[in-house]
């Protein structure tokens, strides 16, 4: 092998690639991270080494030949800048040649991403403000002919009511109670709904371990179940063990974020068991999730109705929750082909939505295809990916896979071979009354335009629009 990648004809490249070349590459990405987490800690709290060996080997997995391997290596270091949009073009034309019948393979195809950050709901109103005024309007009252009260009535109030008391502050204020007195020290530990952003602790993540550390072990499930925990992180291995806590405290609404500027974090198998009767919905942004982890989604969550991943990715093959309705994929990379087949899906999102450019995320672009097993339920769906392929199975019998959908949004994969996959899918939606067409107006030519006119006039009364894209 050369340093082109250059081997003989039916030689695989990978049993050439030596593991002393792969070390070495590995070391690369052990130093980059080591640079980047020292641009905002010197505290480790992550076994890097783990880190950097898991990359290489994902990315190892998914070049498609050593060229290839060692640009997605560039990319994950940061040598490379800004290349996104040349691979988007790059895969969009494999995708035009494969349409017209090349033998490009068609599974190789980029994903893309963004994080999102979704806010807990808390009940009330936060008090900051509140406590504030009525300190103003009390400055100006008369003052009291009556003896001071000398007894604090708050500490006789019972636990359950200051509990409630506390719910209509924020996380975050309800945590300055502790300086109260000794008496309000772990009062605000056993809110039913928690929010913790490393962020307030400017990136302190020894002192946001300690905090996270003593909320969680301070509860049991019995005397203080949970109902929403939401964590915001940064490359800290114990997120793994505290989401297994927040299940085993019987959360209803679990959601993990990982902070964009790092790598995705991988949610260990061995440290985090998602089983849960109680789970009902689970968001998750910037992580990794393997096989051994959806396996437990699909059959140990019987109560998870609504999953939401975000810049997620996906080494997984199989989505089969039978419990899941809402189901949205924003900005994930999908390592692996990935099946659907959830027959209590009401709400199927699969889309792009990318926050800034991110060298780290394009290294781990893929060009995968996601099928469509079971939807027979499902009533808005938006497959608008830029860059995937998306298919589905017939089912037996006279009934149409799509019969109850009200809603679709679809991306410019549509398109290829003369709209043929829009048609087939219009085939098998006859409840359908919206369609949106995210097109590119770069591929879009006169053909495409007399051809969807006549699509449009077939597939009357349903309404069509069409929201155009620039790469």
């Amino acid at each position: 092998m050369d340093e082109l990648g250059i081997i003989e004809e039916g030689v695989d490249w990978r049993i050439r690639l030596g593991r002393d070349i792969r070390d070495s590459l590995t070391s690369d990405i052990l130093f980059s991270l080591e640079m980047k987490l020292q641009a905002v800690t010197s505290t480790t709290l992550i076994d890097l080494q783990k880190v950097a060996a898991r990359i290489e080997e994902r990315i190892h997995t998914i070049a498609s030949d050593y060229g290839d391997y060692l640009r997605r290596i560039s990319l994950m270091k940061g040598d490379l800048k800004d290349s996104y949009y040349v691979l988007l073009n790059n895969f969009l034309r494999i995708r035009r040649q494969a349409s017209l019948g090349s033998p490009i393979l068609l599974h190789q195809k980029n994903k893309k991403g963004q994080i999102i950050r979704t806010d807990g709901n808390f009940q009330g109103t936060s008090s900051s403000s509140t406590l504030s005024n009525q300190m103003s309007l009390n400055r100006y009252k008369e003052p009291s002919q009556s003896h001071p009260c000398e007894k604090d009535r708050i500490n006789e109030l019972p636990d359950d009511l200051i509990h409630h008391i506390l719910t209509f502050l924020s996380t975050r204020e309800a945590a300055r109670t502790s300086v109260l007195s000794h008496w309000w020290v772990n009062k605000w530990t056993f809110l039913k709904c928690i929010k913790l952003d490393i962020d307030w602790f400017h990136l302190d993540r020894e002192k946001f371990c300690n905090i996270v550390d003593k909320l969680l072990l301070s509860r049991d499930s019995v005397d203080s179940p949970m109902d929403i925990f939401q964590l915001s992180s940064y490359a800290i291995d114990r997120a793994s063990t505290w989401l297994d806590l927040a299940i085993k405290l019987n959360v209803k609404v679990l959601k993990f974020s990982e902070d964009r500027r790092w790598e995705p974090f991988y949610l260990d198998p061995n440290l985090v068991v998602f089983s849960s009767q109680y789970m009902k919905t689970l968001e998750l942004s910037n992580a990794v999730l393997d096989a051994i982890i959806f396996d437990q989604l699909n059959n140990a969550c019987p109560a998870l109705e609504n999953l939401m991943l975000s810049d997620c990715l996906m080494e997984v093959q199989l989505i089969s929750s039978s419990s899941m309705k809402n189901l949205n994929l924003i900005g994930c990379s999908f390592i692996k082909d990935l099946s659907i087949c959830s027959p209590n899906l009401v709400s199927l999102r699969i889309k792009d939505q990318r926050m800034g450019n991110s060298s780290s995320k394009n290294s781990y672009l893929v060009f995968g295809t996601i099928t469509l097993i079971d939807a027979s339920n499902v009533e808005s769906m938006e497959l608008s990916a830029i860059d995937s392929m998306f298919t589905f199975v017939e089912q037996d019998g006279s009934s149409p896979m799509f019969r109850n959908l009200r809603s679709f949004r679809l991306g410019p994969w549509c398109i290829d071979d003369n709209f043929s996959p829009l048609r087939r899918f219009l085939q098998h939606s006859p409840m359908l009354e919206m369609l949106f067409l995210k097109l590119s107006v770069v591929d879009f030519t006169v053909d495409h335009d007399r051809e969807l006119s006549r699509i449009c006039d077939q597939a009357r009364p349903v309404r069509f629009t069409v929201e155009w894209y620039q790469v």
